[in-house]
């Protein structure tokens, strides 16, 4: 099952309402049934394989993922091999009524990885497009499809979050509201405000974001809980945005991928 990275809209913590964009960096997760290796299992894809085999007597299988988004960078990486991981897995062995970016959060949650469960990042991943989630209760608000003349430059970073005062942050709740409210009828002007504020209050600098800014683009930010930032600008602009960043490490340039969810049950 091949899924997808992505950049944030909304960051879910301060209010539970989350909201990402999915990117072209791809992970792709296979497996096969075989002796399982504890060592190598992450705590999430061991509750998620535990989850399996207790609730529908799956085998023991083993994992193998190839991803092109460093982890621990804000890119989400763990969404999108979780979500990869449970459509693979029901895919395998025939199962029905699962709806894997949900199940992905939930899992997520019981596994310690997330605080909010990430929806938004699980559903993105496995859908494209735009999700728009209330985190809090597993609720998919919308789906949306990037304007298709975006490109997205990445300053990738990993390792090296800044802790998260979720206290801190939720005394932001009625900001971050009206922020995904804003981002229901313009994601980019959404994705500037929550990049900067996400990055101010979490303590990683505005500079990089400024120096985006002022070369073009149209939003920029941190995404997720950092380490990386991010900006977006028109496909073919990318030049002025690319040469300013690229002095602080290796930019990517990626696209927004379209929305393509046939298969997942949206209910409100």
């Amino acid at each position: 099952m091949q899924t997808y990275g992505g950049v944030s809209i909304i960051n879910a913590l301060p209010s539970w309402y989350g909201s990402s964009m999915a990117v072209n960096l791809k992970v792709k997760v296979e497996i096969k049934e075989g002796k399982r290796d504890y060592s190598k299992e992450s705590d999430l894809i061991r509750v998620i394989i535990d989850y399996f085999k207790e609730k529908y007597s799956i085998p023991d299988i083993v994992v193998d993922i190839e991803s092109e988004l460093p982890q621990k960078s804000g890119l989400k990486s763990s969404s999108a091999v979780s979500v990869a991981l449970i459509a693979e897995i029901a895919k395998r062995y025939n199962l029905r009524n699962i709806n894997p970016p949900v199940l992905s959060a939930i899992l997520s949650l019981k596994a310690g990885v997330s605080y909010t469960g990430a929806l938004d990042d699980a559903t993105a991943s496995y859908c494209g497009g735009i999700a728009f989630t209330y985190n809090k209760m597993f609720r998919i608000v919308k789906l949306d499809n990037p304007e298709d003349d975006l490109s997205v430059l990445i300053l990738a970073r990993g390792g090296r979050q800044k802790s998260v005062n979720l206290n801190e942050l939720r005394k932001y709740n009625h900001v971050f509201e009206e922020i995904f409210r804003i981002a229901l009828k313009d994601s980019l002007t959404a994705m500037k405000i929550n990049g900067i504020l996400i990055a101010n209050i979490l303590g990683y600098p505005l500079d990089l974001i400024e120096i985006a800014l002022k070369n073009g683009a149209l939003a920029a930010g941190i995404s997720g809980n950092g380490p990386s930032y991010f900006a977006v600008s028109r496909y073919g602009e990318e030049g002025p945005i690319y040469e300013s960043l690229k002095r602080f490490g290796d930019v990517i340039i990626a696209r927004p991928v379209s929305l393509d969810c046939k298969d997942l049950s949206i209910r409100d």
